[in-house]
């Protein structure tokens, strides 16, 4: 196996291991958290228990970008883990919280606008795609300017447009199979 392909496979298995699995294991934890604590909710909320159990979840996110950025910072040779680890956080949890909400705000108007020309998970993959594209792009770009990379710039285009086409693919594959986002089951 040719050592770009290489280095590209366990890229993308750092990522989904350290980002994924930072993000699962905190909501994960946040849900044990909203659970646990007396008189919660799920119909009406407190903003108290959203609050705490917010708090793992952000922790989750926080702790798998910067073992993603140190692992990162170790394919590159940097000797610098702290500075990885930092340049993994900012690179990941900024743009994925931002999109998160722009999402939120997004999906609403467009299901409302769009919502009678395109089917819910036609609407989802307009949405969803670009958004992949962003995260994995943006987080790259940082994570590489952090460990002063020259090609910091490429790394934005190279992993996001990998990251696009891999969410299509995913989606349409699950669609393929009957597992369409919006439809029945």
């Amino acid at each position: 196996m040719p050592d770009t392909t290489r280095v590209a496979l366990y890229g993308a298995l750092i990522t989904v291991l350290a980002l994924f699995g930072g993000l699962f294991l905190g909501v994960v934890a946040g849900n044990f958290v909203f659970e646990a604590l007396p008189g919660h909710s799920v119909m009406s909320p407190d903003p108290v228990h959203i609050t705490l159990a917010a708090i793992p979840a952000v922790a989750g996110l926080l702790a798998g970008a910067a073992v993603w950025g140190v692992l990162f910072g170790r394919l590159v040779a940097t000797q610098d883990r702290r500075r990885a680890a930092i340049a993994g956080i900012l690179g990941f949890a900024p743009i994925t919280v931002l999109l998160g909400v722009v999402l939120q705000l997004l999906e609403p108007i467009a299901l409302v606008r769009l919502g009678a020309f395109v089917p819910l998970h036609r609407l989802f993959t307009l949405l969803f795609v670009p958004t992949a594209f962003l995260i994995a792009g943006i987080s790259a770009w940082v994570l590489g300017v952090g460990l002063r990379e020259q090609a910091a710039l490429r790394l934005f285009w190279q992993v996001g447009v990998a990251a696009a086409v891999a969410f299509l693919a995913v989606n349409l594959t699950m669609e393929a199979f009957g597992w369409i986002v919006g439809g029945p089951n």
